[in-house]
């Protein structure tokens, strides 16, 4: 099945990417938990076996200052980076 195939494919992307920007913070699971407002037992089902509910996908790309699209893809939008640099004055 290769719908099942890319859907397995997705969900393990997004959660190694969820683990990163954790990782990246160096959070624990359960402050990572209390910045969304959720049990920290949920919260670790979303790093290890089951996808995040979208309605917490805006509240986790402002906690780890991502756009939605970098959550969902691994890359974020031009429109994002070029605010940024009008915001910031840089050229990165």
């Amino acid at each position: 099945m290769v719908v099942w195939s890319q859907e397995l494919e997705f969900n393990e992307a997004f959660m190694k990417r969820l683990r990163a920007l954790r990782d990246e913070r160096d959070w624990t699971a359960e402050q990572m938990a209390i910045a969304l407002g959720i049990p920290a037992a949920n919260y670790r089902k979303y790093e290890t076996r089951s996808m995040m509910p979208l309605y917490l996908l805006p509240r986790l790309a402002q906690i780890m200052d991502r756009d939605v699209e970098y959550l969902m893809t691994g890359r974020s939008s031009d429109r994002l980076r070029r605010s940024k640099k009008l915001i910031t004055g840089t050229n990165g």
